[in-house]
């Protein structure tokens, strides 16, 4: 009897590692604006064909579980997206990230976007638009997946054709912010990433070439964070100004001549933990596993009779 309750001890006695991840990533693209080569913002008078389109998406899930909202129009805003227990109470269009250095803990996947404004002078409204994005993700329970992704202008396009020959200029200031972390705890397989990605693009629709192309690296490579249970603890990025303006210009673009303006806008996080048993605890397992069965095989001995 004893031998079984030891047995039974190192089977049953092991309890998994608390472990836990969080990612977080979170673009604001402010005061977005197409000028001339003059510097003079564009306006709708200075084009022969205009037409454009935003549509934006935010899609969270955990698991086999998904939820998933669009939208499409001048200024799209797609409500928040949340799955889990429990959803982080951000509130709605809030891009301000949970800790400046700390994880949030939960089990959940996130998603939000919001699209303001105008690039180009439309009957002479202010312009500028804004678009924010972001995406948070955090496992605390093994066999989890978080994957979240929100994202505007994917489909952002603008088909035009000017009046007269002229560059672009594409301004704004970024503000972005990415988060990877994975507790000391955890063991394989954990991971946590997050992703930030801008770019805008001019595509020619006679020659269907690729005449412009800009993705600044703040905003792209340099904005990817992860870690991992072989590389734990806490990866995060920001731009070091906080916010910062940046510019572009593109090649002299042709009167008459069809283009179209194609900005895509995304943040994307995931997590994963599916932790394996060490192989210390596999051995401990085993041990106890042969002990119980030798245990169940030794002959009982006979009671002395009185």
């Amino acid at each position: 009897m004893t031998l079984l309750v030891a047995a039974a001890a190192a089977t049953f006695g092991m309890t998994p590692a608390s472990a836990g991840t969080f990612a977080s990533a979170i673009l604001d693209i402010n005061n977005f604006r197409i000028l001339k080569s003059g510097g003079a913002q564009y306006q709708n008078a200075d084009f022969i064909k205009l037409v454009g389109v935003n549509d934006a998406h935010a899609t969270a899930s955990l698991n086999d579980t998904l939820v998933s909202k669009s939208a499409i129009g001048p200024r799209p805003d797609v409500a928040h997206q949340c799955v889990g227990t429990p959803c982080p109470a951000f509130g709605e269009n809030n891009f301000t990230p949970f800790h400046a250095v700390k994880p949030m803990l939960g089990n959940f996947g996130y998603a939000d976007q919001n699209f303001i404004g105008s690039a180009i002078l439309v009957n002479g409204a202010a312009t500028g638009a804004r678009s924010q994005t972001r995406a948070d993700v955090a496992t605390s329970q093994n066999m989890q997946f978080a994957n979240s992704n929100s994202s505007v202008g994917s489909s952002n396009t603008m088909l035009f054709r000017l009046n007269s020959n002229d560059t672009m200029t594409f301004s704004f200031d970024a503000t972005a912010f990415a988060m990877a972390y994975a507790s000391p705890e955890g063991r394989p397989v954990t991971t946590a990433n997050a992703r930030i990605s801008w770019s805008v693009n001019i595509v020619d629709l006679k020659t269907n070439a690729l005449v412009f192309h800009y993705a600044p690296q703040e905003i792209n490579g340099m904005a990817t964070v992860s870690r991992t249970h072989g590389n734990n603890g806490t990866s995060l990025y920001t731009l070091p100004e906080g916010t910062k303006h940046l510019q572009e210009t593109s090649q002299k673009l042709l009167a008459d001549r069809d283009y179209q303006i194609t900005v895509q806008h995304n943040t994307l996080v995931s997590a994963l933990q599916q932790e394996v048993p060490e192989p210390a605890s596999l051995a401990l397992l085993g041990s106890g596993m042969i002990a119980m069965a030798i245990g169940r095989r030794l002959p009982r001995r006979p009671r002395p009779r009185t």
